[in-house]
């Protein structure tokens, strides 16, 4: 069977419950066939594959019935952001309930403070499924597009780089994960900059920073944060690395290495006090700081370099050694 033949069907069981793909699969590959003559040539798999719609369009006709208050249409990327939102939410307000029993101790009991976590989880992942089903149901309504990628021919074809070129679902979602649980850091840091010290047994905590000299910085850093949230979403809708796709996320983590070495050689947002507590001088203390900002950038282009590899490099041949038509 030819190799494009394969991704297109891949591509739409992977739309259907586990239960009911062997089944499509086996339906879908005959009528495929049956539309092709004995030994078809590219161009004719790629304009009958064209002529079927989209994978996605296409395993939305194999669900059965279309009683959805969200369409068969943005059904997917709807769970999607659900799935997503939901996780964040969920993990932010599990991490500033929990920070909030140590931080402002009320004297409850264990079980209360599980509970009170457990109910305000409840209550924001809630209200994320309130308000994005809301937000796709509206988008549905005044049929406003959702899918951001045209059926076509450079589309079709492009089905042959995804297993070579596919970023992986929990990678996104661990970035999604991480970067809102830094932001949250970020902002309990500029609303209480001594949150972050030396805390000895018998004697007062040591800020590591200076908070009036810290704060103004910590507002970019969170704006780069933001940036790199927004890339993240960006690859989790995309699911495969593009060119374009290539330069944003290069772009964004280069931001964050080199705005972490700024705000890193800032020598005023030092507590000096914290550095006399490890015998550190503020020369052997950027002489640190200045060799770990080396190394993040190391390991910052590495990965980069490793990305540009898989987003440039040729899809591999087939058993039969054919190359997919470019």
């Amino acid at each position: 069977m030819h190799e494009l033949i394969s991704r297109y069907i891949a591509e739409t069981v992977r739309h259907l419950k586990a239960e009911e793909r062997v089944e499509v699969e086996k339906e879908l590959e005959a009528n495929i066939l049956d539309m092709l003559p004995e030994n078809p040539s590219d161009n004719e798999v790629e304009q009958t594959l064209l002529s079927m719609g989209s994978p996605s369009s296409l395993a939305a006709k194999y669900r059965g019935s279309e009683q959805y208050l969200i369409g068969p249409a943005t059904y997917d990327t709807y769970i999607m952001v659900l799935k997503i939102v939901t996780l964040v939410v969920s993990l932010v307000i599990l991490v500033f309930t929990t920070l909030s029993f140590f931080l402002s101790p009320s004297g409850l009991s264990i079980f209360e403070m599980v509970a009170k976590a457990l109910a305000s989880i409840f209550s924001g992942a809630s209200g994320a499924f309130l308000w994005v089903t809301i937000t796709f149901a509206l988008l549905d309504r005044y049929q406003v597009k959702t899918d951001i990628k045209e059926w076509n021919l450079p589309e079709l074809r492009s089905l042959e780089e995804i297993p070579t070129k596919e970023i992986k679902k929990k990678d996104s979602i661990a970035d999604l994960v991480g970067l809102s649980l830094f932001f949250l850091f970020l902002g309990f840091l500029y609303m209480n900059s001594d949150l972050l010290g030396i805390y000895t047994k018998d004697g007062e905590p040591i800020p590591l920073f200076i908070g009036t000299s810290l704060r103004p910085y910590l507002i970019g850093w969170m704006v780069t944060t933001t940036i790199a949230f927004f890339v993240a979403m960006l690859k989790m809708v995309r699911r495969r690395w593009t060119k374009p796709l290539l330069g944003f996320s290069a772009t964004s983590d280069l931001l964050g290495v080199f705005y972490f070495f700024f705000i890193a050689t800032r020598w005023q947002i030092y507590n000096p006090d914290a550095l006399l507590f490890f015998n550190l001088a503020i020369e052997q203390w950027q002489i640190i700081i200045k060799a770990a900002a080396v190394v993040l950038l190391l390991l910052t282009l590495f990965s980069i370099g490793e990305d540009t590899y898989t987003t440039l490099k040729r899809t591999e041949p087939d058993e039969s050694g054919k190359v997919p038509v470019r």
